[in-house]
């Protein structure tokens, strides 16, 4: 699930628990911004809104915030893996796993990534 609109009552008291990724007109589109967690996420930012995942390729360790971005897809530099920006499927070989998506809300000028609950993206979930 993904959220790239809020409404107008939207406020930032209902985004205490989500991570600030920092000012919106600080991400060019077709561009993304890698936020120094652990494991890290990757911010996307499409002519249509912005959108996070998981930042770490499901076929190799890899950031996919520093790959190449396009038509709404992002390829992996690595090996040439492709994933979806809004759903996070992965669309081409080698990758079979898609990765985690996280909503997004864009409220006075910042963007916002939801992370409750998250538990680690899925390479981490895979060597379990």
């Amino acid at each position: 699930m993904t959220m790239t609109d809020t409404d107008a009552t939207t406020t930032i008291e209902d985004l205490t628990d989500w991570y600030d990724a920092g000012p919106a007109d600080e991400i060019d589109v077709d561009a993304a911004v890698v936020l120094p967690l652990r494991p890290p996420v990757a911010v996307y930012h499409l002519d249509d809104g912005f959108y996070a995942s998981d930042d770490t390729c499901t076929h190799s360790e890899y950031s996919l915030g520093e790959g190449w971005i396009e038509d709404g897809t992002v390829e992996c530099e690595l090996h040439a893996a492709k994933f979806d920006i809004r759903t996070g499927e992965a669309l081409t070989l080698p990758a079979t796993d898609a990765v985690v998506t996280y909503p997004v809300a864009v409220v006075d000028g910042n963007v916002y990534v939801d992370l409750r609950g998250r538990t680690g993206c899925i390479v981490d979930q895979l060597r379990g």
